[in-house]
């Protein structure tokens, strides 16, 4: 779960940036002078420069502990080619936030946020396919349906070996897959209109070809829905994005006239996004408390619903919502919600992720950006979220076993020889909005007593 600000972040990192300026003066000056003794110029020097005199008393000394290892890695770490100081910069504020010990506070170089930035507003201007790495390959998982890859005939598995023939290769050795990933990204997307050339391998062929590509505005879908039988209306958001909202309420304006006696609301995969967005889809099924938020204080503070038009307001309809380990941050918000909330609600499936804090967003000077925890939440009933995850009423695994028909969604296409798909969640969630069945519950667990083989 994410706030946004577009605010330049202040204190230790602006020191350090400054800091950094100002040392290359001062070392480039002692250079120039032949100064044997380098490391006390450097740590006499600096404490008279601007940089180092706005840095807080509390942490000057520590700071002049980095100097020292800022000036011996300039004056003897052996290298062909000059230092990427930038990379430097990055690899001491990536150190400062892996010493926080959490994992949700991170940075993110200029690329990667820009592309972060445009998948959170829910549409960018590309081809529209989504990448991976396999082998030191940039690899095609999927084109993203009615984009101008899928239109220009990419298929799933294509390898892309150029981009307007540069090869990529080179560019992402030694990178890891999410910035090799990034890196391909950024040369693939470009202003909605314009043309790119890729070169594609596709398995088994060894042989490549070319494609070209024009670039068109991509929306990212993130709620999908269907009216199924028997009245039940069916709604799976992927990803609480800024346009997730609107998506939603152009579903309801779809289903609800079709007077559905059921809805199923699918979060599971989904790994949150905006908090505003997630009190809005709240708003969309009850008018309330949404969460609580706790502060580094103590202090706890409610945050309600935001109610939609009236004509997407879904306050009485029966409803399961489910679940699993996938689903985590603003998906568990929602869950939550509207189990401790909304009467005549169910939460059918598995142990959501246990995702339970809240970062702010900061982009930085140079678009960059730092994702920081402030808070954790809790749901409306007050419950801790923060690795522990939320309980459904019903616990269901997931099974694919064909007593487990439903129908197929989407791009979902049945097993050989059937014509429906498989899924024990969904088919329960349908039986429980239109019988009097309920899940077995689960095997309880042996005790020390009857555990082994007698």
């Amino acid at each position: 779960m994410v706030r946004t600000a577009h605010a330049f972040l202040v204190g230790s990192i602006t020191t350090l940036i400054v800091a950094v300026i100002a040392f290359i003066g001062g070392w480039t000056a002692a250079r120039a002078i032949g100064d044997d003794g380098f490391h006390t110029f450097v740590t006499s020097k600096l404490a008279d420069r601007s940089g180092e005199r706005s840095t807080p008393v509390e942490v000057r000394d520590q700071f002049m502990v980095f100097w020292d290892v800022w000036a011996l890695v300039q004056q003897e770490f052996y290298r062909t080619e000059p230092l990427d100081e930038q990379a430097l910069v990055y690899g001491a504020i990536r150190g400062m936030l892996q010493a926080l010990n959490d994992d949700y506070t991170a940075f993110q170089e200029p690329e990667a946020a820009a592309q972060t930035r445009e998948s959170m507003e829910g549409k960018f201007e590309g081809i529209g396919a989504y990448l991976r790495v396999v082998e030191d390959e940039i690899v095609i998982e999927r084109p993203i349906k009615n984009s101008p890859a899928m239109k220009a005939g990419l298929q799933d598995n294509d390898v892309i070996v150029k981009v307007d023939g540069t090869e990529l290769a080179p560019l992402i050795a030694g990178l890891s897959e999410a910035d090799a990933a990034a890196k391909a990204a950024s040369l693939i997307r470009g202003p909605k209109g314009t043309v790119v050339r890729l070169t594609i391998r596709r398995p088994p062929a060894t042989m490549p070809f070319e494609i070209d590509i024009t670039r068109d505005e991509v929306p990212l879908i993130s709620v999908n829905a269907y009216m199924l039988d028997d009245q039940i209306a069916y709604i799976q958001i992927t990803e609480f994005k800024a346009t997730t909202t609107a998506s939603l309420d152009e579903a309801l304006r779809e289903l609800l006239p079709q007077q559905p006696v059921g809805l199923v609301l699918d979060l599971r995969n989904n790994p949150g996004g905006f908090l505003t967005t997630a009190q809005e889809v709240l708003g969309r099924f009850y008018e309330g408390t949404a969460l609580y938020e706790e502060d580094s204080t103590g202090n706890m503070q409610e945050l309600r619903t935001l109610p939609g038009p009236l004509d997407t307001r879904v306050y009485d309809l029966p409803m399961v919502v489910l679940v699993n380990g996938g689903s985590a941050s603003a998906s568990e918000i929602v869950a939550g919600g509207l189990r401790d909330r909304r009467p005549g609600t169910v939460l059918l499936g598995e142990q959501t992720f246990g995702k339970g804090s809240v970062q702010n967003i900061h982009r930085l000077r140079d678009n960059s950006s730092l994702r920081i925890t402030i808070a954790q939440w809790f749901t409306p009933n007050r419950e801790q979220i923060q690795s522990t995850g939320i309980t459904p009423t019903y616990e269901v695994p997931f099974a694919q076993d064909p007593i487990y028909a439903v129908p197929c969604l989407g791009d979902q296409q049945p097993p050989e020889g059937q014509t429906t798909c498989n899924d024990a969640q969904l088919n329960w969630g349908l039986r429980v909005l239109t019988t009097d069945a309920t899940p077995p519950l689960p095997e309880p667990a042996p005790t020390e007593e009857s555990a082994g083989d007698s």
